[in-house]
């Protein structure tokens, strides 16, 4: 299987790039939250908020948690308990907070498709949602724990809602090398 570099560009058409994010866990820590792993649902502004009183998440970050329980996904976040102060409105200054989904490299088992569960049900929610369904286009940020602690991938998202699944196959060629990686470094440690 080729897996994808972050100088390639894919053979598929999908409104996105590819940005280096912040070490995920380190930053957790700094903010004084829960580090996240597996799937979860960051703040918009994870990376750059000065506090975590700053922190914002997009206002349907409550539906999406909900949409994932019914899929049998639990959002491992830092703000598992949402306050009205932290989600941003959509006709207040934080609305442009894209919703920003963490996949970590210990994803749960509770579907031989994680990936594509957690964003067929963020694009379910955001189709739901009449504020979004008036428009086509979302921004979602895919933030990938890349494998051996090789740092984290943001897959910036701008496009259809109806084609934010389209993330699970490059998401999945990072995730899908991991093992690979792992298996590597035991070999070599072997010989």
């Amino acid at each position: 299987m080729k897996h994808l570099m972050l100088s390639e560009q894919p053979d598929y058409s999908v409104p996105w790039r590819t940005v280096q994010y912040v070490d995920v866990r380190a930053r957790a820590r700094e903010l004084g939250c829960d580090e996240p792993h597996g799937v979860a649902l960051l703040p918009g502004n994870f990376a750059t908020a000065p506090s975590r009183a700053e922190l914002r998440y997009h206002e349907v970050a409550s539906q999406v948690r909900e949409a994932w329980r019914g899929v049998g996904l639990v959002d491992s976040g830092p703000g598992r308990k949402l306050y009205p102060k932290q989600v941003a409105a959509s006709n207040g200054p934080d609305q442009d907070v894209p919703l920003a989904v963490f996949f970590g490299m210990d994803l749960p088992n509770v579907s031989a498709r994680p990936v594509l569960d957690a964003l067929s049900m963020v694009a379910s929610v955001l189709t739901a949602n009449r504020r979004v369904a008036r428009t086509r286009d979302v921004r979602i940020d895919a933030i990938v724990e890349r494998p051996s602690s090789a740092g984290y991938l943001c897959f910036e998202y701008f496009g259809n809602v109806h084609e934010l699944v389209t993330l699970a196959r490059p998401i999945g060629e990072i995730q899908d090398a991991g093992p690979n990686v792992r298996e590597k470094e035991a070999r070599k440690r072997r010989a």
